[in-house]
């Protein structure tokens, strides 16, 4: 089993490019960093670095490995907050939104929903939804977009509409419709936080 320090120097290592620069970014020495990345050629059985007079370098394998590893830590981080998440949900469940409609009712509501139920205050991103529902960092959001995956479950629920009112002394206001490029250019006073 390889050691995640061992990796986080192999990666460190493949962005800084120099043993020096590697130990200083993780803190170490430089004999630490040439002792671990000997560790990890042992381990893995196979010729990681090019070695010449005062210069190391990856070889193919060794930038191959350098991704790999990255990849490999990046999916150990997700695992250790999705499984902390999920541990969570047990107990409370979250929501969020990226419309500030329901973001609203919810807040109305509060007093009646039950208090394992936890209303996640700022709006966020069309494109957090689905990296917030594979790490369980939501139990549902609401949202305009309507997602398709093997793990991920979209269901209709209503409209939202956006409502203008415009004094009766002005022009737009005597049309049976108004365009948004019609409404291009005019102040309004609007609850914050809306159409974000």
């Amino acid at each position: 089993m390889i050691e995640n320090y061992l990796l986080e120097e192999l990666i460190t290592f493949a962005h800084e490019h120099t043993l020096a620069k590697t130990a200083a970014a993780l803190n170490v020495t430089q004999p630490t960093i040439t002792r671990g990345m000997q560790k990890l050629e042992t381990m893995l059985a196979v010729r990681l670095f090019d070695r010449q007079p005062n210069r190391i370098t990856l070889t193919p394998t060794g930038q191959l490995a350098a991704q790999e590893a990255e990849q490999l830590l990046t999916q150990q981080r997700t695992f250790v907050t999705k499984i902390q998440n999920y541990e969570q949900s047990l107990v409370t469940r979250t929501v969020e939104t990226t419309l500030p409609g329901p973001l609203a009712l919810l807040t109305h509501l509060k007093t009646v929903l039950p208090n394992s139920l936890r209303v996640r205050q700022p709006l966020i991103a069309d494109d957090q939804i689905t990296e917030h529902l594979i790490n369980r960092q939501a139990s549902f959001i609401f949202s305009n977009q309507e997602i398709l995956t093997a793990g991920i479950e979209s269901r209709f629920i209503g409209t939202e509409n956006l409502v203008v009112h415009l004094q009766r002394f002005m022009y737009r206001a005597n049309q049976p419709s108004i365009t948004f490029a019609e409404l291009k250019g005019i102040s309004f006073v609007v609850l914050s936080a809306i159409g974000i």
